[in-house]
């Protein structure tokens, strides 16, 4: 969001920051939701010879607490396979992947023709996919999901694993095909639901997002926070509608932009022509594209803040839960310079929201400052920080929400944002800062990713930045 009277209104940024820190909140919410238990599988046989136990990682409550995760035993009765499958399954338990997995590729093809030997080796390969992830993360067991999907597609914990795995991945394999699939498998698994909502959101299918959000809520009910928080999005979307049910679209290649046709028809253009150039100039300095086109929403004054929820001053927002860009139109013709940096900023927001991909997280004080430096916009105006009487917040307190902060610290906390970014980009240069958000959307915690990328501790950094910032102030360079 981008404040109108940032350097004016402390009160107005106050509300803006708890804003965003209750927007970022939601979306944190979703993408830490596990998946549910899966399905039990059959009783075993009497008088085994051949004892494998399924390991469902997945197969927690909705808040994941770590632990040991549910396993399932499955028994083969009377195969030939048995020992080799036996030892397979010591060295899983051991874990051993590596020589496990040697194995598991070295049973010969006759063998799966047995349905039990096929079963259970569908087992083992998804068991050696639990370890893994254990081990390296959800992309670590993926080869090993789609083995075990290969030699058996019914193994519905299996499925169900490779699609959570997909899902904290973000990656494009997670297909609707698949989803569906999913679903058949395992009717009463919300994840899948969850998943094709997600995607539908994307297309801005909002029937079909709401309609799957609905059948995730009814198949939750061990999971009272998870319902309560699909309740408020499918309201959020209902809300969503009902503001936009009016609205024309027109796509470009990059972005898709709904305004109402008969108030902003005169807008649209403008609007598109700032996006694309915002599209490559801002794509070349962060050094990242969005992957598909992002949805921009024209609101007239009156229906911006109806859609938003935000306060009456706001000139924009970016809504990360519904994946799009709300601007109010009212000044979009007479005033070209504030369209084009309302348009920027949330540009760079959504680009960063895209860029860290559901597994990193970017400090909000970086967020902001990008977005203010990318977007041109002016930095607030504090003549106490001029005469020497602000203090500083160390930057670690500001990578988080804002909500604690008075309305000074607020204020300042823009500053701080800007200034240090500028100081990084000025100091160190964009190259570096795209190093930086790379590592960060691997997951890699902000301090690793700054030390590994800049060869200087955080603190280091605060230090030379306070610093530059000090010399400033004392020969009027501010």
């Amino acid at each position: 969001m981008m404040p109108r009277l940032l350097a004016y209104t402390a009160l107005g940024i106050l509300l803006f920051v708890g804003f965003q820190w209750w927007s970022r909140h939601q979306q944190v919410f979703q993408r830490q939701a596990p998946p549910p238990v899966a399905t039990p599988a059959s009783q075993p046989q009497p008088n085994p010879q051949l004892s494998v136990v399924l390991s469902d990682p997945a197969a927690q409550p909705i808040i994941r607490q770590g632990g040991t995760p549910l396993t399932i035993p499955v028994k083969v009765a009377g195969s030939p396979y048995a020992a080799a499958l036996n030892e397979i399954n010591a060295l899983i338990q051991q874990g051993k992947d590596t020589e496990a997995e040697a194995k598991l590729q070295a049973l010969p093809p006759d063998a799966l023709n047995d349905p039990s030997v096929r079963a259970s080796a569908s087992t083992l390969w998804n068991n050696l996919a639990v370890i893994r992830v254990k081990a390296g993360g959800p992309a670590a067991g993926v080869p090993a999901y789609k083995s075990a999907l290969a030699i058996n597609p019914y193994n519905s914990i299996a499925h169900h694993n490779l699609v959570y795995a997909y899902w904290e991945l973000k990656d494009p394999a997670l297909t609707p095909e698949l989803l569906e699939e999913a679903i058949k498998l395992n009717p009463e698994n919300p994840l899948p639901h969850l998943a094709l909502a997600e995607l539908l959101l994307n297309k801005d299918d909002l029937t079909g997002a709401r309609t799957h959000l609905e059948q995730a809520k009814d198949h939750i009910a061990e999971a009272p926070n998870l319902q309560v928080y699909l309740g408020r999005l499918i309201a959020r979307i209902e809300q969503t509608q009902k503001a936009e049910q009016k609205f024309l679209a027109r796509e470009s290649s990059h972005f898709l932009v709904k305004f109402d046709g008969d108030a902003d028809h005169a807008v649209w253009n403008r609007v598109l022509e700032i996006l694309e150039d915002a599209y490559r100039e801002i794509g070349q300095q962060l050094g990242h594209f969005p992957s598909k086109p992002i949805l921009v929403v024209l609101h007239t004054r009156e229906t911006f803040q109806g859609a938003t929820g935000g306060p009456a001053w706001s000139d924009g927002l970016y809504d990360p839960v519904m994946g799009r860009i709300k601007v109010p139109t009212q000044g979009a013709l007479t005033d070209k310079a504030w369209l084009t940096r309302v348009l920027r900023h949330e540009y760079v927001h959504a680009l960063l929201h895209e860029r860290m991909g559901g597994r990193g997280a970017i400090p909000q004080w970086l967020n902001e400052g990008l977005a203010m430096q990318l977007a041109g916009d002016p930095p607030p105006d504090i003549p106490e920080l001029v005469r020497g009487q602000v203090t500083l917040v160390n930057l670690s307190y500001l990578e988080g929400n804002w909500m604690a902060l008075t309305p000074k610290q607020a204020i300042v906390a823009y500053l701080e944002g800007n200034s240090a970014t500028k100081y990084f980009i000025d100091r160190f240069g964009m190259e570096k800062m795209r190093e930086v958000l790379g590592q960060l959307a691997t997951g890699q915690p902000f301090p690793d990713a700054f030390k590994d990328r800049l060869f200087i501790t955080y603190e280091d950094f605060q230090h030379r930045w306070i610093d530059d910032l000090n010399e400033k102030i004392k020969t009027g360079r501010m």
